[in-house]
């Protein structure tokens, strides 16, 4: 009796569970991390994490707090405070992943790279020109970071640059993209030198070049950086607009 009155609590717990995990999900990998950015920025294992963790856990202790012998508003205290606890577990998570979402796919000098919102003091967007003062929750926005002008902050961003905060992660120098992107397309390498060093990707180049709607040998590529990842960013004319992205190195 006691046996089967634990699993039907647990199960109950479990299903309810997977249920906000699920749409956990939709919020995470559609709106703040949408493909490839769930791999690039880390997304998918922190959040198999968060919910291995949580999911589990929290149907296990309803396994053992579902005693048929507690009377019922002690059973209820002892699941209302494992729901809470659980809850708040789930949130903190959620709010970990939110302060590490992508927020820009910036093109560098001659590669490009995903910034995440942990990437950026709070304090510096004050600097950002006007339109990029707030940070997207829907994905990443595309962009492009400037070398600046001046001589001496030119050298204080390479001093920055070495310390680990390239010209990407600093909103001051954070510009348009469109008006970059010949810059960019003049950076870019052909793709066919990109499928001469991996030619198993041939087949996904030829996906993305039918998607674009052009040949294979018109696209381009550049690096692309992420804390996690080095892929490889595939553009195409007009535009040097951003159609796909390969999981190999583009450094080489």
């Amino acid at each position: 009796m006691t046996l089967p009155f634990r699993l039907r609590a647990a199960s109950l717990h479990l299903l309810a569970s997977a249920l906000i995990a699920a749409l956990a999900a939709a919020l995470v990998f559609l709106v703040w991390y949408p493909s490839p950015f769930s791999t690039l920025a880390g997304g998918t294992s922190l959040f198999l994490l968060i919910v291995s963790v949580d999911v589990v856990m929290g149907p296990a202790l309803t396994a053992v707090a579902a005693s048929p012998g507690k009377g019922r508003a002690e059973l209820t205290r002892d699941l209302a405070v494992i729901v809470v606890l659980q809850l708040a577990a789930f949130g903190y998570g959620l709010y970990t992943m939110a302060m590490a979402r992508p927020v820009a796919l910036a093109f560098e000098i001659d590669r490009f790279r995903v910034v995440t919102a942990a990437d950026i003091e709070p304090t510096s967007l004050a600097e950002a020109p006007e339109a990029f003062r707030e940070l997207p929750w829907t994905g990443p926005r595309l962009i492009a970071a400037v070398k600046p002008s001046d001589p001496a902050e030119r050298m204080k961003a390479l001093e920055l640059g070495l310390a680990g905060f390239d010209l990407s992660l600093q909103p001051k120098y954070w510009r348009e993209y469109g008006p970059l992107a010949d810059t960019a397309w003049k950076a870019a390498k052909p793709v066919p030198v990109l499928l001469a060093k991996y030619p198993e990707m041939a087949g996904e180049v030829a996906r993305i070049a039918q998607e674009a709607g052009q040949p294979a040998q018109a696209l381009r590529f550049l690096p692309l950086m992420s804390r996690n990842e080095s892929w490889v960013t595939v553009v195409a004319e007009p535009g040097a607009k951003v159609v796909g992205y390969l999981p190999v190195d583009g450094f080489f």
